[in-house]
């Protein structure tokens, strides 16, 4: 088992990864800024991953084997309106990460997290040269749409050059959308359940309405826990230099999902569209092929998407009405 350095373990993934790692023999270090997860078996580092110094003093501490960056700003949302912050926390917290590692002498094996979102468009009457609707492939053409999408295509370049420069083994990994229990409700599906449990608490319990933006996309959703599988895998099993999509490869129109969130609720449940939750670029179609990570390391999805807004669902219920997760 290794020495495994996690950026961003207070994250959504960051918990879920660093339980997964734990439970299976690893040595787990974390950094993080927000609070983090109170399981003793991890050694944490509180800093900012900007701070090249702070995270310098870290990985010289816990001397990582691996490392899995996730340490990010991830809302495609948030992003619109805080640009600068985006990049400097993704792009420049990458180069910073990256250089403290160099100045310590250490060449553990990095994944960096990037996102699908670096593709753009997958089809859109905004835009008639789009790609048709099909699963993207690692080589399809680069297109970020977002302050997030180019922070994490940056991402990507700090890697390979650090890669090419230095030698750091560095393996680049494309999640599609996922959710699951303990995501932040500033995503779509984990705002839904918040806000069904928050009806389901309701004295009355005679229910209420939902408001959702533009529910006529599909998007490839993946549980969480099979994502971060998917990380543990990639921490030896991939060549060095490669890129992976990490996809169901099955996209969910995102109405039908809201339908079973609305099925599985406790009270009836009215769906509305807000147009304040439109957003000016949304990509109608993204969906992605796992094949080539499938065949680096046998992963598959195990957790069927209707179990997955179950479990988010309850997550939901558990949790005081005005909790919030990190993303």
């Amino acid at each position: 088992m290794s020495r495994v350095l996690v950026t961003g373990i207070e994250g959504f993934a960051g918990r879920h990864l660093a339980a997964l790692l734990a439970d299976t023999g690893h040595t787990v270090s974390g950094i993080h800024l927000a609070p983090p997860p109170t399981d003793p078996r991890l050694r944490l580092y509180e800093a900012d991953i900007r701070d090249l110094a702070a995270v310098r003093r870290a990985v010289t501490d816990c001397r990582p084997e691996r490392v899995v960056h996730l340490a990010a700003v991830s809302s495609v949302a948030e992003s619109e309106n805080a640009a600068t912050t985006t990049f400097e926390v993704n792009a420049l917290g990458t180069l910073k990460l990256f250089e403290a590692l160099r100045l310590a002498g250490l060449a553990p094996r990095v994944l960096v997290i990037s996102s699908a979102n670096v593709y753009g468009p997958a089809v859109s009457s905004v835009y008639p040269m789009a790609r048709p609707p099909a699963p993207l492939t690692e080589d399809a053409a680069i297109q970020p749409l977002s302050p997030y999408a180019l922070s994490k295509l940056a991402c990507e370049q700090v890697g390979r050059y650090y890669r090419d420069a230095h030698g750091f083994d560095v393996v680049t990994l494309r999640p599609f959308s996922h959710t699951g229990p303990g995501q932040s409700p500033s995503f779509v599906f984990s705002s839904a359940a918040r806000r069904i449990a928050a009806l389901e608490h309701s004295r009355d319990n005679t229910g209420g309405r939902l408001e959702m933006g533009n529910l006529e996309v599909r998007r490839d959703y993946t549980d969480v826990r099979d994502i971060v599988r998917a990380y543990a895998l990639a921490l030896d099993r991939c060549d060095p230099g490669s890129v992976f999509n990490i996809t169901s490869g099955r996209p969910v129109l995102l109405r039908d999902a809201i339908e079973t969130m609305v099925r599985l609720a406790r009270c009836p449940i009215t769906v509305v569209t807000a147009t304040d939750k439109l957003r000016p670029r949304d990509l109608p179609v993204l969906t992605g092929d796992p094949s080539r990570f499938h065949a680096a390391t046998d992963w598959e999805t195990e957790i069927p998407f209707e179990q997955t807004l179950a479990d988010l669902l309850d997550y939901w219920r558990q949790q005081p009405p005005d909790d919030d997760r990190q993303s």
